[in-house]
């Protein structure tokens, strides 16, 4: 259940937060309203929603963390979710994740999963064709790559859906103890987060 404050902005069908758990200071998420399983259920017109918020946060990064290289990332119908089901997979349901550092996430996903370049958000529906999978944007080097993640074995599908990116992203920043939010609930980064979100917001046209 979030708290009033931790929700930044509302739009149509999603709205972006900021959770608990905050790996480094500046975790966002944009999630929808209506729970489904992840963005590439959503017709083009509610993703293109998505992007106008996610190209806010990156504004925002950019502007009051002097940031350039953040990582984003869904794990559509991958894992995600602190609790097993009873098939011994995570629950799915969409979010897509916003962290304010430089880390090559491609190298670790790529090193398992089969990589297909992804122009936008809205691209994904076809690219995946139903399959879970899991999409990032992160830099390589100078550069911006957006790529979707599938499995290409029966056994790497089934740790694909069993997939958390984030453990993996507090190992390479060093921060493993940061991997879980119950274990570092991260509510004193969260509260500047918020503060800092607000006055971001309040010099918006």
């Amino acid at each position: 259940m979030l708290e009033k404050d931790q929700i930044l902005l509302k739009g149509r069908e999603f709205y972006l937060c900021a959770p608990r758990g905050q790996l480094v200071e500046g975790y966002l998420v944009i999630a929808p309203f209506a729970c489904i399983g992840c963005l590439a259920e959503k017709r083009s017109d509610a993703l293109n929603e998505v992007v106008r918020m996610r190209d806010l946060v990156l504004r925002f990064y950019r502007e009051c963390y002097g940031v350039q290289h953040a990582i984003v990332y869904e794990q559509g119908r991958a894992g995600g979710g602190a609790v097993l089901d009873a098939a011994g997979r995570f629950p799915l349901h969409a979010h897509l994740c916003f962290l304010p550092v430089a880390v090559d996430v491609h190298e670790a996903a790529s090193r398992e999963y089969t990589s297909i370049p992804v122009t936008e958000l809205d691209a994904l529906p076809e690219l995946v064709s139903g399959k879970p999978y899991l999409y990032v944007e992160a830099w390589r080097g100078a550069t911006g790559v957006k790529a979707a993640y599938v499995a290409a074995t029966p056994g790497g599908r089934s740790r694909l859906e069993t997939l958390r990116l984030k453990p993996e992203i507090a190992r390479l920043l060093g921060h493993s103890d940061r991997g879980a939010w119950r274990d570092y609930p991260g509510d004193e980064e969260r509260a500047r987060v918020i503060r800092n979100f607000a006055g971001f917001a309040s010099r918006l046209p």
